[in-house]
């Protein structure tokens, strides 16, 4: 049997060590949000291989003004894409990242605080369960 890793712990790790410090990255939206905010949750995705999980991604974006909004999102989708794949997060191989949609803003229906969000697929490795 193959064990597939919490692939939204492993992004919210990845993604605090690489952002600047003032940024907030999660999987849950906390109350009092801070005032930049990355939400990293799953929204499904499939079995890629025997071996692959393939998770499909949702990122979103917060910020005071709508321009740091958009700049985190990219920051963030760059990170995802171009230096995640190939890495090993706690024991697993990412080996791709697809981007599924493209950033798009959206501002929070509810605060109507400036908000950027996109979907990815992140191609990971699981490990045999003992």
């Amino acid at each position: 049997m193959v064990v597939f890793p919490d692939v939204e712990a492993l992004l919210c790790t990845w993604l605090r060590t690489h952002l600047p410090a003032t940024v907030t990255v999660g999987n849950k939206l906390p109350n009092p949000r801070p005032d930049l905010f990355v939400l990293v949750q799953r929204h499904g995705g499939t079995r890629y291989t025997v071996v692959t999980d393939a998770a499909q991604i949702g990122l979103e974006c917060w910020a005071v003004h709508d321009y740091e909004a958009h700049d985190l999102l990219q920051q963030c989708r760059w990170l995802l894409l171009y230096c995640l794949p190939g890495r090993i997060l706690d024991g697993h191989t990412v080996y791709r990242v697809d981007e599924m949609g493209g950033p798009s803003n959206l501002p929070d229906p509810i605060s109507s605080m400036p908000r950027w969000v996109m979907e990815l697929q992140v191609h990971v490795r699981g490990t045999a369960a003992a």
